[in-house]
């Protein structure tokens, strides 16, 4: 394992975190939609990117150069909100 290896599970932990803390959030403040929309949101980008990052590096130790989307979804490495 090197430091990238490290980093993709260091970020894995953040969103695992991360995925706990914004589920309590929906299950207790639903008070608006929008913000329960950006909840939503939050999660499902967070759980693609970080499952796009897995897979690809799986593609790269598989030694799979050519990246083929393995989901069938369009994934984007960077976060694309204004």
């Amino acid at each position: 394992m090197d430091k990238r290896d490290r980093d993709l599970l260091a970020g894995l932990a953040r969103v695992n975190t991360d995925i706990g803390k914004v589920t309590l959030d929906l299950l207790t403040s639903q008070h608006s939609d929008e913000n329960y929309a950006a909840g939503l949101r939050k999660l499902g980008r967070d759980l693609v990117q970080i499952g796009a990052a897995l897979a690809r590096r799986a593609r790269e130790l598989d030694g799979q150069d050519e990246y083929l989307d393995p989901f069938g979804i369009e994934a984007v490495a960077t976060d694309p909100s204004p």
